[in-house]
């Protein structure tokens, strides 16, 4: 596969004179131009935009192995031509034998941005016992066989050709290695995978660079043949799966062969949300129900009076995030095994209430609410979107930078490290618990205007689609964060 086609996207706030990509047919926004490519390909044979999606997931794994795996979790937001929206949860469960004091946990406050105490020797960020059942497999197979169109070795076989290959090492991926060098050196199997020689770090492709540096994960490629072959059963249920729960005992940790097994995603129907009448189709169970909040406190003010990027208008946002993570932190946990008040916290009139904690002279306390009363009763990221109108928006992590370092002999396979979304503590909504899932970061959103597609995003891309019955058959660019984005067209 070449890296041609596709269209860098410059930062939002450049000015009036950013890159749009405009196309006719469909669209993939990615990281890596070999990811566009992959989803681009698999519309071209007649693949709908979920098709799409899983073939440029799976390629995700391959091409951006610090930020995501096969040994990782997600979720992916997807809009239907037909009207329906759907939300495939595959976070990841940690094992049944996890419990609430699992960890040895220090007298300090833990150094990232989560505030609760940090474990001793960070048992829960690195090694055996930091990592939670994989979701992304059983994901986007449940995706692929649901709401696709084709096969799973029709769009898997991409990825699969590119692990076996490999792919030209760039400035990200080489960065990545060189940070965790240090912290990962004593992982046999992740120096060997992801050192040359088991020793020298990759370097980064320029142009005076004779040959690229190419990583090549022929191991990964076999498991991937396997999956694309035997379904989520090779993973789950077969010899991957025993390699997995054979390193998982060899190193101390937790996951055993039923915890793989019994490992399902979670199918949503979700309401969707409103913000300055645009309807918002989102995760209810993770960041999407945050990101809904901080939406409803913001839409209370009157943003085309106040500058872009203004100091009053970057304090009302920073109140709002402030607001609604407080909230987060208090209430929010796994909806299966804790009560959560997930309707209460985006409710307007809770919004309201807010919003008058707001003042705009001056910073508040960031401190939580109580949503309870308005209760009713009853981390990599892409976006596709097909001529149709069907959308989909994935975002997949291993958590942090190759996750918790554990590489599984054999497969090629980087392990989560998804227990640090856990509070240590015991007593909290989000503590730890057997099968407990996290409460995940990710945000992948579909938005639409009067029920038809109108923008799918989540950071770092994103992208708009205007529906052919409305408006006219084009898409184009909204924003992107962090790394510039490839849009990758189908004309």
């Amino acid at each position: 596969m070449v890296s041609d086609g596709f269209v860098y996207q410059e930062r939002r706030w450049v000015g009036a004179g950013r890159h749009d990509c405009v196309a006719e047919n469909g669209m993939v926004a990615s990281k890596h131009p070999l990811i566009g490519e992959a989803g681009v390909a698999v519309m071209k044979k007649g693949g709908n935009a979920v098709d799409a999606a899983v073939a440029a997931a799976f390629m995700d794994c391959v091409v951006e192995p610090a930020m995501n795996g096969i040994g990782g979790e997600g979720v992916m937001a997807i809009h239907l031509e037909s009207g329906e929206n759907i939300i495939v949860d595959y976070v990841g469960r940690p094992s049944v034998n996890c419990t609430p004091d699992m960890y040895e946990v220090d007298d300090v406050t833990e150094p990232g941005w989560m505030g609760w105490y940090k474990v001793k020797d960070d048992a829960n960020v690195i090694g055996h016992k930091a990592c939670t059942t994989p979701g992304t497999v059983a994901g986007l197979t449940m995706a692929l066989e649901r709401y696709g169109t084709m096969s799973l070795g029709e769009v898997m076989a991409p990825a699969i050709k590119v692990a076996r290959e490999g792919f030209t090492v760039g400035w990200w991926t080489a960065d990545h290695i060189f940070r965790r060098m240090e912290g990962f050196w004593g992982f046999d199997e992740w120096r060997r995978v992801y050192l040359r020689e088991g020793r020298f770090p990759y370097l980064p492709y320029v142009r005076g660079m004779v040959e690229p540096h190419v990583l090549v994960n022929e191991e990964l490629a076999k498991c991937l043949e396997a999956i694309s072959v035997e379904g989520r059963y090779a993973f789950y249920r077969g010899w991957i799966a025993k390699a997995i729960a054979d390193e998982m005992e060899r190193g101390g940790g937790l996951i055993t062969l039923e915890d793989l097994a019994m490992y399902e995603p979670i199918i949503h129907s979700p309401d969707p949300g409103s913000y300055r009448g645009l309807d918002v189709v989102y995760d209810p169970t993770h960041a999407g129900t945050t990101m809904m909040q901080i939406l409803n406190i913001m839409e209370g003010y009157d943003y085309s009076s106040m500058g872009f990027m203004s100091p009053e208008r970057l304090h009302i946002v920073a109140e709002s995030v402030g607001l609604a993570f407080a909230d987060r932190f208090k209430y929010m946990g796994d909806p299966g095994l804790v009560e959560v008040p997930q309707r209460g916290l985006v409710s307007k009139e809770y919004a309201a209430e807010l919003r008058d904690r707001i003042d705009t002279e001056r910073a508040g306390a960031v401190e939580f609410g109580d949503p309870w009363p308005y209760e009713p009763e009853c981390t990599t990221a892409l976006a596709v979107a097909d001529k149709a109108g069907n959308m989909v928006c994935v975002n997949q992590t291993l958590v942090n930078s190759f996750g918790c370092g554990v590489v599984i002999p054999g497969t090629g396979i980087v392990m989560n490290n998804a227990m640090y979304g856990l509070d240590p503590e015991p007593g909290h909504a989000n503590s730890i618990d057997g099968r407990k899932r996290r409460i995940q970061n990710v945000c992948p959103t579909v938005v639409l205007d009067e029920g038809e597609p109108y923008m799918v995003l989540e950071r770092p891309a994103a992208g708009t689609y205007r529906s052919p019955s409305r408006r006219s058959s084009t898409m184009w660019s909204t924003t992107a964060w962090g790394r510039r984005t490839r849009w990758t067209p189908l004309g």
